[in-house]
């Protein structure tokens, strides 16, 4: 019995004692200053980032070319950053996007204001990155494409409501990036095949060709050729020109070669060509004459691209054949042309009151003894080329009446000198 009592003792004086205890935790509890559970010394610092952004490579670039931009974010404060959003804003009008690394949370376009907004709502949740601990850097990639020859600030980036380990708040910073967009360009170009002669009344080919300098697709290509209409009758090409076309006041058009050739875009570097078949019609010395220019031309995003240069011809047209003139042709060389010499004229019969002396024309054998009609000797010297040549078309009997006229008188003084004799 007094062995129960002292057992009941001793578990009252425990349990007292537990109570005491109890009371005493829950009241060292209550008078503890609060400042005992803030956050460990060394998560207590101020939270502080900054940004920056650059277009890589050159500011002037092409429409249709890239546009690298890269973001980069740095933790200048003291506490990590466990939410980090990222703002990036650019014009619609000259860039179009094209993909970002990490991968955008949302992007919008708002056509009426040409913006173009582009969000991540964290980026510490990336696979990439996670908190951005103090003295750490990231960088975002964003690629945009040119669509607009224009001169402007076309990228800007900035931070949302960052926030720090411990809950501090990032009131926000942005920064921006230039760049000037420039048109493409087309080339024109227009010549004869090498070592052509052009020569009127023959065909001339022209080929005209045209190129895409620039960086994106060219989706129409207008074409004009001129000509002048006095030195070229047009005869064919290929393509054929439009319905607009005027011939006969010297001037083709396409109003898009595209199609004609089976083609919906020229794309950047490619080359096409048109060939044109005339006629030329007269000679001419190195006139511009025909000329080939595309104005017009559009790109795929609708922008107008230059065409700074007309392909002008120059040729020089030599008489063909039915402009010849015609030219004297000289003697072969064994019939040499016959020439007036100073010899004297044919000698003429001259009476006089004693003697009658006759003289013919003489002529020379092919012995070179030159005889004369009545059989007098004489010698080559004295028969020399006929002074003239024979007229032709006069009558031949003025020599043949001499002739008889000096046989008449010569009978007559033989009959004289027989009659003395008897």
């Amino acid at each position: 019995m007094q062995l129960h009592d002292t057992m009941l003792d001793w578990r009252r004086s425990l349990a007292v004692a537990i109570v005491a205890a109890l009371a005493v935790l829950g009241l060292c509890y209550l008078l503890a200053p609060r400042a005992s559970v803030a956050a460990p010394p060394s998560q207590v610092g101020t939270l502080s980032l900054e940004i920056s952004k650059r277009l890589q490579g050159s500011d002037v670039i092409q429409v249709g070319q890239e546009l690298t931009f890269t973001i980069r974010i740095v933790n200048t404060g003291t506490i990590s950053v466990t939410t980090l959003p990222l703002i990036d804003e650019y014009e619609s009008s000259i860039l179009q996007l094209e993909r970002t690394l990490p991968p955008f949370s949302t992007s919008v376009v708002t056509p009426a204001t040409a913006g173009g907004l582009i969000t991540w709502s964290d980026l510490t949740t990336s696979t990439l990155f996670g908190p951005l601990n103090p003295g750490q850097a990231i960088e975002i990639t964003t690629v945009f494409r040119a669509i607009a020859p224009r001169v402007a600030t076309v990228n800007r980036a900035r931070i949302g409501a960052a926030v720090g380990f411990g809950g501090q708040q990032y009131a926000g910073d942005g920064r921006s990036s230039t760049g000037d967009a420039i048109g493409g360009r087309v080339i024109v170009e227009k010549g004869l095949p090498p070592d052509t002669i052009a020569a009127s009344g023959l065909p001339l080919t022209f080929t005209i060709t045209i190129s895409n300098d620039g960086a994106a697709d060219l989706t129409r290509v207008p074409l004009q050729d001129t000509f002048d209409p006095t030195f070229l009758q047009f005869a064919s090409a290929a393509p054929p020109p439009g319905a607009t076309s005027d011939p006969a006041a010297g001037r083709l058009v396409w109003d898009d070669v595209l199609p004609a050739l089976g083609l919906s875009r020229l794309r950047p570097g490619q080359i096409i060509s048109v060939t044109t078949v005339f006629t030329a019609l007269r000679s001419v010395d190195a006139a511009t004459i025909n000329r080939a220019e595309s104005t017009g031309v559009r790109d795929e995003f609708g922008d107008e691209v230059q065409a700074p240069r007309q392909a002008e011809v120059p040729i020089r047209i030599i008489p063909g054949p039915a402009e010849a003139t015609p030219t004297a042709t000289p003697f072969p060389d064994e019939q040499p042309r016959p020439r007036r010499t100073s010899a004297p004229e044919t000698p003429t019969l001259t009476p006089t009151a004693t003697t009658a002396t006759l003289t013919t024309t003489v002529e020379i054998s092919q012995t070179g003894v030159v005889t004369g009609v009545a059989g007098v000797a004489a010698t080559p010297e004295a028969a020399a080329v006929p002074a003239t040549l024979p007229r032709t078309g006069e009558s031949g009997n003025a020599g043949w009446l001499l002739a008889a006229a000096a046989l008449a008188l010569s009978m007559a003084l033989a009959f004289a000198a027989r009659a003395k004799l008897r």
